[in-house]
């Protein structure tokens, strides 16, 4: 079997909002990638999605984009999550500053089925395009899918948007790594763990409900049917997104050393 070697330093970005970005951030890269270090460029205090125990994140705003340049060169592993009120001004700084794009190994898209953001999905990949971004470190990931249509219906607008006046990529779009919509995303948010981290707790939610009716304990036996079900969401969840994460990161797959 193929390894997969990830690559070291990735953003997470979109010029639109509502894409899922922190998200995927925490549950698709840095749940699978432990030693990256995590920057949230963000300036509005709504970053609970991201907040989890096991996964520390330096705060920073694009204002201060040196430091987060800095943490580029500095760090061998980086996760940036480039939120949508400073995506404006990464950018902007990116292009005042260019070698940053090239301390870049990846930059992910996120896109969901709403034709808004598809459209912004479509302008964030021209805009990092025309700053000579290579093709084969743009990707797009396929948020939030429902399974209703195939994925090239459901994101026509993105994918039938794909090459240039030339004929050449703007971005690697297969294998496409889609992420199904699933509400387990917002059950863990309060509990301050990734899916991968609630998918694999071997709690015995059955006994814990046997003690709360035995107890009459109606909260703590809400709070068993709760974890239950969180726990059976996080299972799908999780297999979802690891082969999301496989499909992402093929295109650096290498052969194993003989």
């Amino acid at each position: 079997m193929a390894k997969i070697e990830h690559p070291k330093k990735i953003a997470v970005l979109n010029l639109s909002g509502n894409v899922g970005k922190t998200t995927l951030a925490k549950n698709l890269l840095a749940a699978n990638l432990p030693a990256a270090k995590v920057i949230s460029v963000e300036s509005v205090n709504n970053n609970d999605a991201l907040q989890v125990d096991s996964i520390q994140v330096e705060e920073l705003k694009a204002s201060q984009f040196k430091q987060i340049y800095h943490s580029l060169m500095f760090e061998d592993d980086v996760i940036l999550d480039v939120g949508a009120s400073n995506v404006a001004q990464f950018m902007e700084e990116l292009t005042k500053f260019r070698s940053a794009i090239g301390e870049l190994d990846l930059i992910v898209i996120p896109t969901v089925p709403a034709e808004k953001q598809q459209k912004d999905t479509i302008a964030t990949i021209e805009w990092l395009h025309k700053l000579g971004v290579p093709a084969n470190r743009i990707r797009v990931v396929f948020n939030q899918y429902t399974g209703q249509d195939p994925v090239g219906a459901t994101y026509a607008h993105v994918i039938g948007y794909s090459i240039d006046k030339d004929g050449q990529n703007k971005a690697t779009w297969l294998p496409h790594p889609v992420v199904a919509s699933n509400e387990v995303f917002e059950m863990i948010t309060p509990l301050r763990r990734t899916v991968r981290e609630v998918a694999e707790d071997k709690t015995d939610w059955h006994a814990k409900r046997a003690a709360a009716k035995a107890e009459r304990n109606m909260e703590a036996l809400e709070d068993a049917i709760e974890g239950q079900m969180a726990h059976d969401l996080a299972v799908s969840c999780l297999a979802n997104l690891e082969q999301a994460f496989e499909d992402l990161m093929s295109p650096f797959a290498k052969s194993p050393k003989k």
